[in-house]
């Protein structure tokens, strides 16, 4: 189809039709945010992309790993449906992988919605020609490119095309999924009820996991308070730098679709149920990999050093783990397969710089350990699973309060499991309390192998029953340190900061000196990845909805209520130290 025609049918949408009829003179801008917008797409030019990757794909990565739910046939659902594939953003090599998964797979061709930022000579122009269409970062004032935007998402659903985009908004930066944006779901929404004799929309939530990522170095830097570096031609020279790195295997797990018709109630609320439904696919889908479970065993070892022996043993535990709470794994995984898995993805590791081995000649073993540089890059690979393994991390954290006589009855663990989950509001999105609870039933009853059904129950556990749960769970004992490690010096540097008001800048230069301070004499603090500005900014927002602070009319922060300091202040430095605690007891428990 030529830029004409696509200009002509989105020219047609009724709130743009409307808008010129009324302004005729914004003709010229709507053609202007249309070239902005549209991505002169080429069937031809997708074919001979596909072509060049099939030649060169296999030097950077070790293959796809797609999965499909049975049946799912994208030909047949294109006659009844108007395809949205929604996946989470890792990498720039999303846009490359799934555009040609698709193509090379189903013979489907993506058009997908990009940032604006990527539109730059030479990129702009391939991304377009390959399917991307361009949309701004933010457009809330500007009605008129808003509605040309919506005016372009009307000739795409028209025209049959399969739309692709990116939920979280941005590619992530700590490998944790991001909350949804809401705008181009709700825009999909509203354009599709203009059209007449509308197919329904189907959007199906796509899981993408990377063994490796190219922008892992630069992550790291924005996570260390770097600014993020704009896009540019010159970046396209870069990649040649990757041929000499290993990258691994991407996984690409389709979830079911989700099915909308015409929207009958609040479209605010309609569109952000859309959202988070599809959001929370994506994550139950997000598999567990050979390297995320690598930098899950590894990160969390507080000794910092392991044998390959103790790395095989700890990633067996979790895969019967994962297997018997319905956790995905990849197929590399299996039982059969994970020890050849997890040596390759260990050998990436040292081969990309962030593993070092050390011999112990009077030992007569070899360990291996994260560098202390690189640990901020690896800890993305772990987050990427964190979401699983939240319960039964909080379960462990209970138990020991069950063992020292603070949690008597089953009314107080549930308060104690509900603490632990509004502590990490701001840091995933959890499932509600029941699920969460639910979950917790499903981690106790396969510790013990038979049914749990109340936490009362538990109060009634022998005390061999109470360690054989400790020791299923204690493999995420440390899973959340690094992030209580956050808060702690978060609520240090507000405790330092009380005497006034105080700037986010301020307070994370504080911030970085304090924990500087802490790394060096190791008083706390034990995980350098503890520093990590995204986390620190939702420390603000956290203690600002516990009251602790406040803000004024310049917008700077200021301790709200020192009492309620003090008390964060406690709980932080009780809550590390019982997790030292933990560790000593469960593991003594194990020997």
């Amino acid at each position: 189809m030529t830029p004409e025609n696509a200009y002509d049918i989105a020219i047609s949408y009724p709130k743009l039709a409307q808008r010129l009829l009324e302004k005729p003179a914004d003709e010229k801008k709507v053609k202007k945010l249309f070239k902005e917008i549209h991505g002169e797409f080429s069937p031809a030019v997708v074919k001979s992309a596909s072509k060049f990757l099939d030649a060169t794909f296999g030097k950077l990565y070790d293959g796809v790993n797609l999965e499909v739910p049975e049946g799912m046939d994208f030909k047949k659902l294109q006659e009844k449906y108007s395809i949205i594939l929604v996946p989470n953003h890792q990498s720039h090599a999303d846009y490359v992988a799934l555009t040609y998964c698709m193509f090379k797979e189903f013979g489907v061709a993506l058009r997908v919605a990009a940032g604006i930022n990527l539109n730059v000579f030479p990129l702009g122009q391939f991304f377009g020609k390959g399917g991307a269409f361009f949309i701004r970062r933010t457009f809330t004032s500007d009605l008129l490119y808003k509605t040309c935007f919506e005016a372009y998402v009307y000739y795409l659903l028209k025209t049959n095309q399969v739309v692709e985009f990116f939920f979280e908004g941005g590619r992530t930066r700590t490998g944790k999924l991001l909350k949804p944006k809401f705008g181009l779901y709700q825009m999909l929404l509203e354009t599709h009820s203009n059209l007449d004799d509308a197919k329904p929309l189907m959007f199906i939530p796509v899981s993408l996991a990377h063994e490796h990522i190219p922008e892992e170095k630069a992550h790291a830097r924005e996570l260390g308070g770097g600014k993020k570096v704009p896009e540019s031609g010159a970046q396209l020279f870069k990649l040649f730098k990757l041929f000499g790195k290993r990258l691994g295997t991407i996984h690409i797990h389709f979830g079911k679709g989700i099915v909308v018709d015409r929207i009958k109630g609040d479209l605010k609320e309609e569109t952000q149920k859309l959202a988070f439904d599809c959001f929370i696919a994506v994550g139950k889908n997000m598999p567990v990999t050979p390297t995320s479970l690598l930098a899950l065993i590894m990160l969390d070892e507080p000794s910092g050093a392991m044998t390959w022996k103790q790395i095989e043993e700890r990633a067996d535990e979790i895969i019967d783990y994962c297997q018997a709470v319905g956790i995905p794994l990849t197929p590399s995984l299996a039982k059969s397969e994970f020890r050849a898995s997890l040596r390759s993805a260990l050998d990436m590791f040292i081969g990309n710089k962030k593993i070092e081995v050390i011999r112990s000649e009077k030992l007569n073993q070899i360990f291996y350990v994260i560098k202390a540089d690189r640990r901020i890059e690896v800890l993305y690979h772990k987050n990427m699973i964190l979401h699983h393994f939240l319960v039964p991390n909080m379960i462990n954290s209970a138990w020991f309060n069950v063992f020292n006589g603070n949690i008597k009855d089953g009314m107080q663990l549930t308060r104690y499991l509900m603490r632990k989950r509004k502590e990490l509001k701001y840091e995933f999105y959890l499932p509600s309390i029941k699920e969460m609870m639910s979950e917790a039933m499903k981690v106790l009853s396969y510790a013990l192998g038979r049914e749990i059904k109340s936490f009362d129950e538990c109060m009634k556990f022998s005390t061999q029953e109470m360690y054989q749960i400790a020791t299923k769970v204690k493999n995420f004992s440390t899973a959340l340190s690094y992030l209580y490690e956050s808060y702690y010096i978060s609520i240090l540097a507000i405790n330092y900061l009380k005497g006034g008001s105080f700037t986010q800048d301020k307070f994370l230069q504080v911030v970085k000196e304090l924990f500087q301070l802490e790394i060096e004499h190791g008083r706390v603090i034990r995980y350098n990845e503890a520093f990590a500005v995204p986390i620190l900014k939702d420390t603000l927002i956290h203690f600002q909805n516990e009251k602790v602070l406040g803000r004024n009319d310049a917008r700077e922060f200021y301790v709200n209520d020192q009492e309620k300091l003090e008390v964060a202040l406690d709980k932080f430095v009780k809550d590390l130290n019982d997790q030292v605690a933990i560790n000593v007891k469960f593991n003594k428990a194990s020997l």
